[in-house]
């Protein structure tokens, strides 16, 4: 897909002008998703950026992800190195439906330090609300993550402590005491 690599090779890790227009021209076809997961498991980072970068776009525009692209989605989460991509596939995360022999290990590998020890305060913010997105689609990971909900709260970065207030909002069961 010659105009994906093109843009995906050209991104300079800021400016997302040259990705915003290439999403406009070309629509979220099913190859362009696999071209999309593919290229953010390349070793190069600003690729793997620029690739969940648009894998967010276009799932912030409304495109609902197949099972078989949720299952790349995820395994992306596994993949991943740069904090900026690690933050766009969280942020698509509340958006995909885990199969449910999938929640324990997505579980275990949130919860380690790649992501909820991640030195990237948003990194750590949106885990937590992937973490509380996977428990409320799988209830059994409800008392594992209202534990750590609440070591959230102790987060020096005001954006987690922010972030963890709306999970709370948003997810009855998310607050302390309740279940």
């Amino acid at each position: 897909m010659k105009g994906l690599d093109i843009v995906l090779t050209a991104f300079d890790g800021k400016h997302t002008a040259p990705l915003e227009a290439f999403a406009v021209r070309q629509a979220p076809t099913a190859a362009v998703i696999r071209a999309l997961t593919a290229r953010a498991t390349v070793p190069d980072e600003r690729q793997q950026s620029a690739a969940t970068w648009l894998l967010k776009h276009y799932s912030e525009d409304g495109l609902a992800f197949s099972a078989r692209q949720t299952a790349a989605l995820l395994a992306l989460l596994h993949q991943v190195t740069p904090w900026e991509a690690k933050l766009h596939l969280l942020q698509i995360f509340p958006g995909l439906a885990v199969p449910k022999d999938e929640a324990p290990v997505l579980s275990a590998l949130l919860r380690g330090p790649a992501y909820r020890g991640d030195a990237n305060k948003l990194v750590r913010a949106w885990t937590y609300n992937a973490l509380a997105a996977l428990a409320a689609q799988h209830p059994a990971q409800r008392a594992a993550v209202q534990v750590l909900l609440a070591h959230g709260a102790n987060d020096a970065a005001a954006s987690v402590r922010a972030r963890l207030r709306g999970i709370a909002k948003a997810h009855g069961w998310a607050r302390a005491g309740d279940g």
